[in-house]
C-alpha cells in the first residue's frame, strides 16, 4: 500500500526539492508582477501595450542567466496573441547559448513557414492558460529552440483581469538533474522523482533510468512535492542503494 507518511529523511529530502523548485517560480512571478504594473500604467493611460514596453526586462533578465549558480538555460516572457498593438505573436525572452554570453531568442511567427514556431498549443502556455496556476512540463527536445532536453517551468500572468501571457523558465534537464540527484544522494534508499506522466526525471540509483515510465511499488513511499499545482512526486523504495 502507498503511504504519504514521510519519515525524517525523506521529510528533508522533499524539503530541499520543494526549495529548489519555489526558487525557480519566486523569480517567474517577479517578472510577471513587472509585466502586469506596465499593463496597469498603461492601461490607465487608455494606451495598448506594443512590443518595445517589454525592453524594461531584458536587464533583469540577463541577470539572472548570468549567475555563477543558475541552472536556468533560458527565460522571459511570452504573450498571449493580440495582446500588443504591433505583434500579434511575442516573446521577450533570452537564454544562454553555448558560447556562454546571454542573446536574445530569435524564432519565426510566420505562420506560412514550415518552421512557424506555434506556442499557443504548448502545454507550458495552454496549462497557466486554463488552471490558472503554475506548471512544470517536460522532460521534452525543445525542437524549435535549443534542441535540449529540458524542463518547462510557467507561471500565467493576468492584468486587469484578463490573460496576458506566462512569465517562463527553460532548465536543461542534465544540469537540473544534478542539481536533484545531489538532494536524493543524502538518502539511504533507492529514491526517485516522477513527474504527472509517471516519468522518472532523477534518481540516486542507478536501477532507474531517468525518461523512463516507473511504476510505485506497493511498499513505496510517496511524497507530492507541493510548489503549485506541479504534479511531481518524490519515491522513496524500502530498498538500501
Amino acid at each position: 500500500m502507498i503511504t504519504t507518511q514521510m519519515n525524517d529523511e525523506l521529510g528533508q529530502c522533499a524539503q530541499r526539492l520543494e526549495d529548489i523548485f519555489c526558487k525557480v517560480f519566486a523569480q517567474l512571478n517577479t517578472l510577471a508582477e513587472e509585466v502586469v504594473t506596465v499593463w496597469n500604467a498603461l492601461d490607465a493611460e487608455g494606451k495598448k501595450p506594443t512590443s518595445k514596453d517589454l525592453a524594461f526586462l531584458q536587464p533583469t533578465i540577463e541577470e539572472r542567466l548570468s549567475g555563477n549558480d543558475n541552472y536556468i538555460h533560458g527565460t522571459g516572457v511570452v504573450l498571449e496573441p493580440g495582446e500588443l498593438a504591433d505583434q500579434e505573436l511575442f516573446l521577450e525572452w533570452f537564454y544562454r547559448p553555448s558560447s556562454g554570453k546571454v542573446a536574445p531568442m530569435m524564432l519565426n511567427f510566420n505562420r506560412q513557414s514550415e518552421s512557424f514556431y506555434n506556442y499557443q498549443g504548448m502545454p507550458w502556455f495552454t496549462r497557466p492558460k486554463l488552471t490558472g496556476e503554475a506548471s512544470v512540463e517536460g522532460p521534452f527536445v525543445d525542437l524549435y529552440g535549443t534542441e535540449l532536453y529540458i524542463l518547462a517551468f510557467s507561471v500565467p500572468i493576468f492584468a486587469g483581469g484578463h490573460f496576458v501571457g506566462v512569465a517562463a523558465a527553460d532548465i536543461a534537464l542534465h544540469e537540473f538533474d544534478q542539481l536533484l540527484t545531489r538532494c536524493l544522494l543524502r538518502m539511504k534508499n533507492e529514491a526517485f522523482i516522477i513527474n504527472g506522466e509517471g516519468r522518472i526525471v532523477a534518481a540516486n540509483s542507478a536501477n532507474w533510468f531517468v525518461g523512463n515510465m516507473a511504476s510505485r511499488p506497493a511498499a513505496a513511499k510517496v511524497h507530492k512535492l507541493k510548489p503549485l499545482s506541479i504534479e511531481w512526486s518524490l519515491v522513496e523504495l524500502q530498498v538500501p542503494r
